[in-house]
């Protein structure tokens, strides 16, 4: 791998003498000066400027023939890292410019393994950085240039940014990329491959704002129930049960359209919770945590400041397959797969705060005693911690107290219940399960 430039050893009069004498690496000629003082004058000899661009341009061409080919593998996250040590490699041997198309072909390649990944935010600000890199191209160009480049990226930007959850903006990019590529195709001298990839970045976008009605339309229809609910709660139960499992529908809808986003996921898992389905609520958190898993370790160099968990260490138990592993194995549903106890501390370091204490309530009435527990302290340790203090906002730590002390009443009541049952006891026995 070549040898990065910095500043500080760009230009010859900011080297120090002692740091290349030797005959493997860069010397320095003595010379006077007018005054009767000397200067160093680099001649170097074994590796020059121009020698370390070339071996950081074949470095670069490298890692991007390695990552095309993670990506064609659905190896999404070597992608990512090594499209990222690319980039690193293209600045540092280039002044980055508003027309540097092989920055702006990394950045977009990038993008598309972010998304891979679930990373959505991540790819779009990568297809505005790739954007921002054609704004000096011309008017015409081939497929990795141009308009055409550009339509292409603005469509993978709106629909990154539909997957997120961030709708509205999605929208307007969906409108700048059927405008880009149909102005593209008035001005003509494109050819039929050209004119092939602007009529599909159409066609994608056309879709694009299809789903961007149906989020809205789910939304509108969800936001409707919720106020329905709010204004008719208590007066029967079997109508706000309907309610509830209506909004759950057209839930499920959104996050169709926008599984990225954070917001719907918690509204998901309160929706089950007045449904009172623990074990479907727990089933969506474990497999939410295990996608966010499929990110882990790929923001680092200019991704690291959009890390959601910076502070947070690689999951050592939660694999990001183990809800797609065999998916047809009837003898293994997907939908009653559990995660084991050290998973589990794994899965909650990475759910939203909005969503934890309705997990941890899942674990413990569905009787997974040790895994609760096991959560619980985790999240304590970890909010206790000083080095990790407000890296996950404000998460307040009586819920947890009152939930490990719910945890033992629940542990001793339903001992208690299986006692009485065992002994045919069973009006008591059935008072301390209703108390759990």
């Amino acid at each position: 791998m070549g040898v990065a430039r910095t500043e500080e050893t760009s230009t010859s009069t900011n080297r120090k003498d002692s740091f290349a004498m030797g005959s493997d690496g860069p010397y320095y000629k003595r010379e006077k000066t007018f005054y009767g003082f000397d200067f160093a004058r680099n001649e170097t000899r074994a590796v020059s400027d121009s020698e370390d661009d070339e071996g950081n341009n074949d470095d670069a061409k490298r890692l991007r023939d390695e990552s095309k080919s993670f990506y064609i593998n659905g190896c999404y996250r070597e992608s990512v890292l090594r499209y990222t040590e690319a980039i690193r490699l293209h600045r540092e041997s280039h002044s980055i410019s508003s027309g540097d198309a092989i920055l702006a072909a990394l950045y977009g390649n990038r993008a598309a393994a972010l998304m891979m990944t679930g990373a959505y935010e991540g790819a779009a600000d990568d297809c505005h950085r790739a954007l921002q890199c054609t704004v000096a191209m011309p008017a015409t160009g081939g497929l990795d240039s141009g308009p055409v480049f550009r339509s292409k990226i603005s469509c993978r930007m709106a629909r990154a940014l539909l997957k997120a959850g961030n709708v509205w903006e999605a929208d307007k990019a969906f409108d700048s990329a059927i405008g880009s590529a149909k102005e593209a195709l008035v001005l003509g001298q494109l050819n039929g491959a050209a004119e092939k990839i602007l009529n599909g970045c159409i066609m994608d976008a056309t879709l694009g704002l299809s789903d961007v009605m149906r989020y809205r339309d789910a939304l509108d229809g969800a936001t409707k129930i919720t106020a329905d609910n709010a204004n008719n709660k208590g007066m029967s139960v079997a109508a706000d049960r309907r309610n509830s499992v209506q909004l759950l529908m057209f839930i499920n809808s959104a996050l169709m359209v926008s599984p990225g986003s954070m917001e719907l996921h918690e509204r998901r898992v309160n929706a089950l919770a007045s449904l009172k389905r623990w074990a479907e609520l727990g089933n969506h958190c474990e497999r939410l945590a295990a996608e966010i898993v499929k990110t882990d370790g790929i923001f680092t160099d200019d991704l690291a400041p959009l890390n959601p968990f910076p502070d947070i260490k690689a999951a050592t138990s939660l694999k990001p397959d183990f809800f797609e592993r065999n998916p047809d194995n009837a003898a293994d549903p997907v939908a009653l797969r559990i995660l084991s106890p050290k998973a589990v501390c794994d899965a909650v370091m990475r759910l939203p705060n909005g969503i934890l204490p309705l997990y941890l309530r899942s674990l413990r009435l569905e009787e997974r005693y040790t895994e609760a527990a096991k959560a619980g302290a985790s999240i304590e340790m970890h909010v206790n911690n000083s080095k990790h203090r407000g890296t996950r906002g404000i998460v307040p730590l009586a819920w947890l107290s009152n939930e490990r002390d719910k945890l033992r009443r629940t542990m001793s009541w339903k001992e208690r219940g299986d006692t009485l049952f065992r002994n045919g006891d069973y009006e008591r026995a059935a008072t301390k399960y209703a108390a759990c």
